[in-house]
C-alpha cells in the first residue's frame, strides 16, 4: 500500500478543489494519503508527522513552481519524490496538468514512473568576527542583492578560494541548472538542461569588467563578501526568492552543491527542449 504526502497550495487551489480529488482518488485506488498540518482538517486526512516524512513513499504537490519549491524544503532530508500538478502558470517544474490527474495517480500508485535527481544548493553565512551560521538551502537559486534605496554593492568573489571579480552591481545570482529558467534567465543568464551538474553565477546590473554569466562545476565552491562601496552597503541573502538574512559590510556567504537533491517524479515521455519552447512561446 503506498503512502502519499498531499502538499497543496489553498491559493492556488480554491477550497482545495483539486487537493481534495486527489485525496479520495487515491484512497479509492487503496493509498494511505496525509497532509501538512495546516491542510489535514480541510482535506480530511491524518496530519504528517516529521517521522512520517521519511516513510512516504512519493509526495503530490499542487500549485506552480513556487508551490513544488515548498514542498521540496518541506521533504529536506528525506528521499521523497515529488509528482507536480500545474495549477499555476509557467509550470516547468510541474509534470502534470489537471486534465491528466487520473492517470497521473494510477501511473503513481502503480510504480510506473521514474524518479530524476536535480543539483540542489547550500549555503552558510559568516558575519564579520563572527561564526558560520546554520544552513539554507535552494533549489533554484540564492541571490546576494542589494537594499533598493542604496547604492551599488560591491561583492568579492572566490571560486575555489582563488579570487574571481569584484562585482559592483546590484547583487549576484547563483542558480542550479533547475533555477536556470527562473531569476537567471530574467538576468540574462543561460539556460542548462535541468540535470545538468552544474552552477551558474549570474552578476545582475554589473558595473564591473565581468559583467556576464559564468558556469562552474557542481564540485566548486563559491566564497562572497561584502565590500564598502560608499554610499551604503547592506545586502539581503535570499533564497528561492524568499529574504532568509541581512548582510552587512564584511559578511560572508559561501555555497556550494548540496549534499541534498529534489527528487522529482517523471510520467511523460517529453524533453526539457519540448517543455521549454512551450513555455517560452508568447
Amino acid at each position: 500500500m503506498k503512502r502519499i504526502l498531499v502538499y497543496p497550495n489553498h491559493k492556488r487551489d480554491h477550497a482545495y478543489h483539486w487537493s481534495q480529488r486527489v485525496c479520495r482518488e487515491l484512497k479509492e485506488l487503496g493509498a494511505q494519503v496525509w497532509a501538512p498540518e495546516e491542510a489535514a482538517d480541510a482535506l480530511g486526512v491524518p496530519a504528517v508527522s516529521e517521522q512520517e516524512k521519511q516513510r512516504m513513499d512519493v509526495a503530490v504537490v499542487l500549485g506552480g513552481d513556487g508551490t513544488m519549491m515548498r514542498g521540496a524544503h518541506f521533504l529536506l532530508g528525506t528521499e521523497v519524490p515529488i509528482l507536480g500538478i500545474n495549477l499555476g502558470t509557467l509550470g516547468y517544474l510541474t509534470e502534470v496538468e489537471p486534465a491528466d490527474l487520473s492517470w497521473a495517480l494510477r501511473q503513481v500508485l502503480h510504480g510506473a514512473y521514474e524518479v530524476e535527481p536535480r543539483l540542489m544548493l547550500e549555503a552558510q553565512v559568516k558575519p564579520w568576527q563572527g561564526q558560520w551560521s546554520q544552513t539554507f538551502y535552494a533549489v533554484n537559486d540564492f541571490v546576494i542583492h542589494r537594499n533598493l534605496m542604496d547604492g551599488l554593492l560591491l561583492v568579492k568573489t572566490k571560486v575555489n578560494q582563488a579570487d574571481l571579480a569584484q562585482f559592483r552591481a546590484d547583487g549576484v545570482i547563483v542558480a542550479t541548472p533547475c533555477g536556470s529558467t527562473a531569476y537567471n534567465f530574467s538576468a540574462g543568464g543561460p539556460i542548462m538542461s535541468p540535470v545538468a551538474d552544474n552552477m551558474i553565477l549570474t552578476p545582475l546590473c554589473s558595473h564591473s569588467m565581468l559583467d556576464r554569466s559564468i558556469i562552474l562545476m557542481g564540485s566548486d565552491r563559491l566564497e562572497f563578501q561584502i565590500g564598502a562601496s560608499g554610499k551604503g552597503h547592506k545586502a539581503l541573502l535570499s533564497e528561492d526568492g524568499v529574504g532568509v538574512l541581512e548582510l552587512g559590510e564584511g559578511d560572508e556567504v559561501r555555497i556550494k552543491k548540496s549534499r541534498y537533491a529534489f527528487r522529482m517524479i517523471k510520467l511523460l515521455n517529453r524533453s526539457f527542449y519540448e517543455i521549454l519552447q512551450k513555455k517560452m512561446r508568447p
